[in-house]
């Protein structure tokens, strides 16, 4: 057994840890919870990582493997539009383009409602729904015969995906502590790349087929994609818990273990007193909130630009043939998995989230750069490879920046459903710069945000340095405090991760 010393020891080690990367806020909130005692906050390092591991082999694969589905849902329609439906339904360039762009009029809608309901719904039925519903919509997409019946149902997939990953992505920031994130946030990108990869080699493999049952061979894409999607939904209901106080599949020592992880954050975060119209007030007031909200549009402006578009680039672009061009997006969309996976590590390993989607976006800039400049088609397709290094990096690291650096809950939740509401506008607008090939247009308006993406990256990381040095200089006693009320995120010594 430990002794007293040994435990005050390793908890305040855990939990200068904690505030160093901004999971906890301060100490001095923390003083309003009298129950917090050493005994109370000590978790074996052991115990906790087992934990952990059995809380991802339970929910990660099955939320990963849900935003594959939305993903696969979602983009497939340029799989779809190279594999024959542009000539089955008679789509112009334009109309093509209308059908990607009006998906987000309700998507966007959706989010910020989203996460604020989230806390109060039970989960296990909100995140069902929202995947069953998307599921028969996908489905119903194989029996469209004009171009108003595609509008339609665009509109109807964007409504119920809309919140599904807001509302992911704050569970994971309920469920795990700060430096416990960005891993797992990577693996939702992972899966939406390869859901990239899949729908190439279905698409691939139903291109050649005609009047299969009387259809198409892109219908049966929408079809098949929108059964797996059925048989998910009952994975979800079965899998998910109605709430995350009290997880169904923790035995009774795990739960003990969970409610000393709750008390940790409790401990600094102070009381969780609900709902708060302040909280809304404090994140509209923040400036994070707005750069990430312009960082999150420009790199969601490479993520649906290039995803959307990529057959369309590689066969209208490029000169592929329709086969081509789906096979050989396969292995652009394994790299950028790749890619977001070791960018994911390399950021919890090194506790950096911009300078890490900085450097990258560096890489991806200059795959664009050769996109544009270069006539060798060889080459173009090279760049493909280089512009992956921005396409889930820059997306995934900018929600656990802001994520890790907005406190408490409900400030957080505001933060983040704006930050994905403004984010995914750039869905709507790629589709209308990316109308016509060899969309010039579309890669030189997605260089500049990549641009613009790292100018800000660069100013916030300066901003929160000197917001830093400025705290831990008043907690030296080497000047002032100017600031009367300090919570959340705002308080002194809630150290911002970079």
């Amino acid at each position: 057994m430990l002794g007293i010393d040994k435990k005050q020891e390793i908890v305040q080690e855990v939990v200068a840890k904690d505030i160093g990367n901004g999971s906890i806020t301060s100490i001095t909130e923390g003083s309003q919870d009298p129950t917090g005692s050493v005994d109370d906050l000590y978790i074996d390092p052991k115990e906790e990582d087992a934990l952990v591991r059995k809380l991802d082999r339970r929910l990660i694969p099955m939320l990963a493997f849900m935003y594959f589905l939305s993903s696969l849902d979602r983009s497939n329609i340029g799989n779809a539009y190279t594999s024959g439906m542009r000539e089955d339904l008679n789509l112009t360039s334009r109309q093509y383009s209308n059908a990607v762009s009006v998906f987000y009029s309700t998507y966007l809608a959706a989010e910020l409602p989203a996460v604020l309901v989230l806390k109060r719904a039970n989960v296990k039925y909100y995140m069902t729904f929202l995947v069953f519903s998307w599921a028969i919509v996908t489905m119903c997409n194989g029996f469209v015969r004009s171009h108003k019946s595609l509008l339609a149902l665009r509109v109807l997939l964007g409504t119920f995906e809309g919140g599904f990953f807001p509302a992911m992505t704050l569970i994971i920031s309920m469920v795990y502590k700060q430096q416990e994130q960005a891993k797992r946030i990577a693996f939702f990108f992972g899966s939406s790349a390869l859901s990239g990869s899949f729908s190439g080699l279905i698409a691939t493999g139903l291109s050649s087929v005609r009047n299969a049952g009387g259809l198409e061979g892109w219908r049966w894409l929408y079809i098949i994609e929108g059964l797996i999607s059925v048989f998910a939904s009952i994975w979800l209901f079965f899998g998910l818990p109605s709430n995350f106080n009290s997880l169904p599949f923790l035995n009774e020592r795990e739960l003990h273990l969970m409610n000393i992880r709750a008390k940790q954050r409790a401990q600094y975060m102070g009381p969780d007193t609900g709902f708060k119209w302040s909280y809304v007030r404090d994140a509209l007031g923040d400036f994070k909130t707005y750069t990430s909200c312009i960082i999150q549009f420009c790199q969601d402006t490479v993520l649906y630009g290039f995803s959307t578009f990529l057959p369309a680039i590689l066969r209208l672009g490029l000169g592929y043939s329709s086969m081509q061009a789906q096979y050989l997006s396969v292995p652009v969309y394994l790299l950028a998995g790749f890619v977001f996976l070791v960018s994911a590590f390399l950021s919890d390993r090194f506790r950096l989230r911009g300078p890490i989607f900085f450097l990258y976006n560096i890489v991806g800039a200059i795959g664009y750069i050769l996109l544009l400049a270069v006539g060798n088609n060889a080459v173009k397709y090279f760049a493909c490879y280089l512009i992956t290094f921005s396409l889930y990096t820059g997306t995934g690291l900018n929600i656990s920046w802001l994520t890790n650096n907005v406190a408490p809950h409900y400030k957080r939740a505001t933060a983040l459903g704006l930050n994905q509401t403004i984010g995914n506008l750039s869905g709507a607008i790629a589709g209308q710069v990316y109308t016509h090939s060899p969309y010039v247009l579309g890669n030189s308006f997605t260089l500049g945000c990549i641009v613009v993406s790292n100018i800000l990256t660069l100013g916030q990381i300066l901003v929160l340095r000197k917001i830093n040095m400025k705290r831990e200089r008043i907690l030296n006693g080497e000047i002032p405090d100017d600031k009367t009320d300090r919570r959340g995120d705002d308080a002194l010594d809630f150290k911002y991760c970079l």
